[in-house]
């Protein structure tokens, strides 16, 4: 349990700061959350509501959380530095290169990134067996989501969300930039952008790009890379072709399976999603009382950013 007295602010109260803040005062915080939104100043039970016009005075919390639209993160994240001693900031860290650069002065491991899924039992039973060499050196890397963006939220506009609008950093690149980082996490090294489709493809009344086809190098592996706000029954998963066999996590079976010259096997991979963001928020409290670091760091959250911006550029 995190110690009463931590105090923490998440700055945004759509879903996903809902279920942070939910979460962390669960976990024995003291939390305060605030929205420009005036729909949205209705806080969780248990939390206080703050008003956003006095944000930029606001100092003393032991850690923030940013949540709000993704072209918020790099302003909030220089005023959050300066509020408190830590923050974490969801994915993804900023949604341009430029915006990074504004951000090199800042002190990287003071920032943790909310990739939750590094917290997702089978994401990591699955990262672990291929370093463990279950399968041989990776040969090709497959990563792939799909999912309807008008299902995402039920009883909610799709056009009005994040997702559907440019203005606030949507686009299924960096909205499925978790993909990203679990490549960048599977494999070690530098990754190069040989080709790439980003567009719009479907009917969906949005001004962002609903579907992305890459192809990427990283040092001898093949790495494909398919993401879309199209697929009506939802999607996920990661391959692993290698020199001694094949290793599956498919979200839709619930199994990650496993392929050699001996035999196939197959184990249930079924642990809820939800589970990954308590964890997540236990991860920073702890990290705040002089715990472990986060897995994934400021720099680090950097490299998905630059490699979005790569796929990007190599689609025009």
């Amino acid at each position: 349990m995190a110690s009463p007295e931590k105090h923490i602010l998440v700055v945004g109260a759509g879903s996903i700061g809902r279920r942070h803040a939910t979460n962390m005062l669960a976990a024995g915080a003291l939390v305060d959350i605030t929205d420009p939104d005036p729909a949205k100043a209705t806080p969780p039970s248990g939390v206080s509501a703050i008003d956003y016009a006095g944000l930029g005075a606001l100092r003393g919390y032991d850690g923030i959380v940013i949540a709000s639209p993704s072209t918020f993160h790099a302003a909030q994240l220089r005023w959050a530095l300066d509020a408190a001693d830590r923050v974490l900031v969801e994915k993804p860290l900023a949604t341009a290169v430029g915006e990074l650069d504004q951000l090199a002065d800042i002190d990287a491991d003071r920032v943790m990134v909310g990739y939750n899924l590094r917290f997702h039992p089978p994401v990591l039973e699955f990262v672990h067996r291929v370093r463990a060499g279950e399968v041989g050196r990776p040969l090709a890397v497959r990563a792939w989501f799909g999912s309807y963006l008008p299902d995402w939220r039920p009883g909610v506009d799709y056009r009005r969300t994040y997702s559907a609008r440019a203005d606030l950093g949507g686009g299924i690149l960096l909205d499925g930039i978790h993909e990203l980082d679990l490549l960048l996490w599977l494999l070690p090294g530098e990754f190069e952008v040989a080709g790439a489709i980003v567009g719009r493809f479907g009917d969906l009344e949005i001004d962002v790009e609903d579907t992305v086809k890459a192809a990427l190098r990283c040092g001898g592996t093949a790495v494909e890379l398919s993401l879309d706000y199209l697929s009506r029954s939802y999607r996920r998963g990661l391959d692993v072709v290698g020199t001694d066999g094949n290793l599956r996590l498919d979200w839709a079976t619930g199994t990650i399976e496993l392929e050699t010259p001996a035999g196939s096997t197959s184990m249930p991979a079924l642990a809820e999603v939800g589970e990954s963001y308590v964890r997540e928020g236990l991860c920073f409290l702890a990290w705040l009382s002089g715990g472990a670091r986060p897995p994934v760091l400021g720099a680090e959250g950097a490299r998905s950013v630059r490699l979005a911006e790569e796929i990007r550029r190599a689609a025009l």
